[in-house]
């Protein structure tokens, strides 16, 4: 019995020298979801030229006409109306259409691009300008007969005084190109010489 006892004395002693193993604590995890908003404003880009300077070439002609004759002359007379006479009617027209007064349309290329961005990605391009082209103070004058404005390629039917052209960015390998339509009309132009006037082009976003 003693020996028995012995026994679970030394087992329990011997047990208690062993160190306690602690148990492994569990892992926890915390997770949070934030949403970002980045809100971009709306952009407009609009390149384009505070000079535009064109030229017409020179232009010199003759025309010839059937015989101017007159029979009978006396020496009282000081003034001659020969048959074949030039009259307005029977001059010749001149050969360009410019001369004639009749008008003419210039399609200017790309002489405006726009870029940027809009809530619908499309942006509005207008141009604006004078009925005339003028002289200095003089009353010689170029009329404005037509000024649009279309996107650069597209067909000439596409043309307006305003437009909706697409943004795509503000790089500048994305920018839209335009073109400006100028119909000229030189029916009231007498003078040689630097003809001015300003146009306005405007983009806006859509």
């Amino acid at each position: 019995m003693k020996q028995t006892i012995r026994a679970f004395a030394f087992a329990a002693a011997m047990l208690a020298a062993v160190p306690s193993t602690p148990a492994l604590a569990a892992t926890q995890t915390g997770t949070g979801y934030s949403t970002i908003t980045i809100s971009v404003p709306d952009v407009i880009i609009l390149d384009y030229f505070t000079n535009i300077n064109l030229g017409l070439a020179g232009q010199g002609e003759s025309h010839e006409h059937s015989s101017y004759s007159q029979s009978n002359l006396s020496g009282t007379d000081q003034s001659i109306d020969g048959s074949g006479a030039l009259t307005t009617s029977t001059i010749s027209d001149a050969d360009l259409s410019a001369l004639r007064g009749t008008d003419i349309t210039l399609t200017l290329r790309n002489v405006w691009a726009v870029r940027g961005f809009s809530a619908t990605g499309k942006a509005s391009v207008s141009v604006a300008g004078p009925s005339t082209l003028v002289k200095g103070a003089t009353s010689s004058t170029i009329g404005v007969s037509k000024l649009q404005v279309l996107v650069d390629g597209a067909s000439s039917s596409s043309a307006s005084s305003s437009i909706s052209t697409n943004l795509n960015g503000i790089q500048k390998g994305d920018a839209t190109m335009g073109d400006v339509l100028m119909g000229l009309n030189f029916a009231n132009t007498s003078l040689a010489g630097d003809y001015t006037g300003t146009i306005t082009i405007t983009a806006i976003t859509l």
